[in-house]
Formats: C-alpha cells, structure tokens, sequence
C-alpha cells in the first residue's frame, strides 16, 4: 500500500464519502495495534490512491483514550458536487486491495481468511460465475 500526501488544493474540490466505518476496532487489540504500527499513528488520517481507479482514499483512526486505536473510517473522496462515482466495481476492487493489505499488515488477521470471505460475498459469487 503506498500512501499519498494529497495537495490542498485537491482536496479543495473533493468531498469525503465514508465508506466503511468500525466503530469497536480495539475490541481486536492486536489488529488495533497493528494498524497503529503500520500507519504510523494512533489518530489521525492516511490517504491513499487506488491501484487501478487512482481514485484517492482515507483511513481515519480515532484514539478515545483506551491506549490504540478505538475506531476507524474508510473514505472515498469524490467531485465535491458529484454523487458518488457509478463504477462500484472499481471502488470495490480498491477496496479489497486496502482490506487485503491491512489483513498483511495486522497480527490476528489473515489474508487467506478475508479473500474467503470476499469471494463469497454476492459480488464474488457473481464474479466466479461470470469467470466460469
């Protein structure tokens, strides 16, 4: 995952589309702290860009005093008054890409385990029998 440090000028015409939002993400200490690790901070927020969409991401970690990270929220930053883009494949792919990374990079996840999980989601049932 390579992370972005946007201009502000960018982010000027862009708005933040929460995504995913975990609120109880230190009930799994050892993926709070992992994340902390990885990120390179407690709270605060890391962008990203997709690696097909180059669509630009955010994970926000908030800290509420419990010693790691105690919740996080995935954003995708849009045209500011655009609706959201309709290619949700693509969103969905960098998605993954994120989920997959984090699972790398986080102790007491496994990226065998979420790529099992994502393949038997509806879209993932429906991408293997479209591949079939």
């Amino acid at each position: 995952m390579k992370f972005v440090t946007p201009s502000a000028e960018e982010l000027a015409g862009l708005r933040a589309d929460p995504l995913i939002f975990e609120q109880e993400l230190d009930v799994r200490p050892a993926v709070a702290a992992s994340l902390e690790t990885a990120l390179g901070f407690r709270a605060g927020r890391a962008y990203w860009r997709g690696g097909g969409s180059k669509q630009l991401y955010a994970i926000d970690l908030g800290d509420f005093g419990r010693g790691r990270p105690s919740m996080a929220i995935l954003y995708g930053f849009w045209p500011r008054y655009e609706p959201r883009p309709i290619d949700d494949d693509a969103i969905d792919a960098d998605l993954v890409e994120f989920l997959l990374w984090m699972a790398g990079a986080c102790d007491g996840l496994d990226p065998e385990d979420v790529q099992w999980t994502l393949d038997r989601t509806p879209r993932g049932r429906a991408k293997r029998a479209a591949s079939s």
